[in-house]
């Protein structure tokens, strides 16, 4: 195996209002993607929210007053990687841990990417069958026509105990994909081969790093979940596997998308 470039990106700041006083943990909540370079292209690991979004928020729909996105165009996935000297058209590839608004909202900013997903958030998306898909998902973040790569067989191999994808269309061979679903349908984590360890990027399955150190999440954080996992009971057992990822010191780093000390530590400033 090769040796691909990983960059963390912020492409998103939640400031949830009632949050410093219910979820301090979430007063400010990142929502982070990760930039790959493998030679040939660039990659993402989510998208965070794009540029229409930043121009017209009532695209995220009723929730947002809520979730109190940054309304700034700077922090989009399209302004970061232009700032990095990279074409739009070089992003060949997007994968989503899910679509949720705030990590697919960025997909029409780069149209003629392939985006890679489960077969099961792919559906889920489209369905949109229950109250809460109706709402998480937007149909407008899809609506440019998205070309859809997805994903539902995993392999014989076991990816540090845990199911996973192996074998993914276009993309290098250090990319893995690995299934934890319970905060959607088809939540999967992205597991990446940098060189010198594997990076696993969780997506929504733990929102701060206490919930790997300890038993139980803040009281909070436990507040939070019942109100944005599909399956909570599914969640919880996604999360115990994620804690015992995490006990492979020095072979495996974790991140989570809204994890702020995960923030302030990659790109050395605070959400």
């Amino acid at each position: 195996m090769g040796k691909v470039e990983v960059q963390f990106l912020n492409c998103g700041v939640l400031r949830p209002r009632g949050a410093k006083v219910f979820v301090p943990q979430m007063t400010a909540a990142p929502c982070l993607c990760l930039l790959i370079r493998d030679g040939d292209g660039a990659i993402l690991v989510d998208s965070g929210f794009g540029t229409r979004d930043m121009e017209d928020p009532t695209r995220l729909g009723f929730s947002n007053h809520l979730l109190n996105m940054d309304e700034d165009e700077a922090d989009t996935a399209f302004s970061q990687v232009r700032k990095l000297g990279i074409r739009t058209e070089e992003v060949r590839h997007i994968i989503c841990t899910h679509l949720d608004r705030d990590h697919a909202g960025g997909l029409s900013d780069f149209p003629d990417a392939s985006v890679h997903v489960t077969r099961l958030e792919r559906d889920a998306a489209q369905a949109r069958e229950t109250s809460k898909e109706r709402n998480r998902y937007r149909p407008a973040h899809f609506e440019h026509g998205v070309n859809w790569v997805t994903y539902e067989a995993g392999s014989d191999e076991k990816w540090f105990g845990l199911e996973c994808i192996r074998v993914l269309e276009g993309l290098p061979p250090e990319i893995v994909l690995v299934p934890l679903p319970g905060h959607t349908r088809g939540h999967c984590g992205v597991a990446v081969d940098t060189g010198d360890g594997w990076l696993l990027h969780c997506g929504d399955t733990y929102y701060c790093g206490e919930e790997l150190e300890y038993r139980k999440a803040p009281a909070g954080i436990r507040a939070f979940r019942r109100l944005a996992h599909m399956d909570l009971t599914q969640a919880m057992t996604q999360l115990a596997a994620v804690r015992k990822i995490a006990r492979h010191e020095g072979s495996v780093e974790l991140i989570a998308s809204h994890d702020a000390a995960e923030c302030e530590k990659r790109l050395g400033r605070k959400p």
